[in-house]
């Protein structure tokens, strides 16, 4: 009888447990426009106002729209023209880490997320006054397309290999 009780214990936890999976299921398909990760990779999440957003884009939007405004009003954080060396070398770091995440076993840090999304993010702010000053401006379109493109790459092949952050 105990044998009978303990399995069906554990046929109604796992029913419970398998009932919650779904529930927190729905409800990150709901948050993914603010997160755009899954429950189980929250960690390169921060929780603002009780939801998960995305600490890459949390960083990089922030500094970006802040460094595109005061461009835009003429406070500039170097002289313009640093700016074409700015918005082509300071992706780089990012870069670099993001497809040795997607494509290696390189383990996530948060730290290192940050430093080089805030590295990046002043001459991608650049890039977007120079856009909001001259539609169409290669300077903001260039390394755009090019970085991501990479970036898209290196996430698909990441993907398919399940040799990255995402496996």
């Amino acid at each position: 009888m105990t044998e009978t009780n303990e399995a069906v214990d554990a046929a109604f936890a796992e029913i419970a447990a398998r009932r919650k999976a779904d529930a927190d299921h729905e409800h990150a398909k709901k948050s993914l426009w603010l997160a755009h990760h899954w429950p189980e990779r929250y960690d390169r999440c921060m929780v603002i106002g009780g939801r998960h957003v995305c600490r890459r884009c949390t960083v990089f939007y922030s500094i970006s729209f802040l460094v595109a405004a005061l461009a835009f009003a003429g406070v500039a954080p170097w002289p313009e023209s640093f700016d074409i060396w700015a918005v082509w070398l300071m992706p780089i770091p990012a870069t670099i880490e993001f497809a040795l995440g997607e494509m290696t076993r390189l383990q996530y840090n948060a730290r290192r997320q940050i430093a080089v999304t805030a590295f990046m993010s002043p001459a991608v702010g650049r890039g977007m006054a120079a856009e909001l000053a001259d539609q169409g401006s290669w300077l903001f379109w260039g390394p755009v397309l090019v970085f991501g493109t990479s970036w898209f790459v290196f996430a698909v092949i990441g993907w398919f290999t399940r040799k990255g952050q995402y496996r």
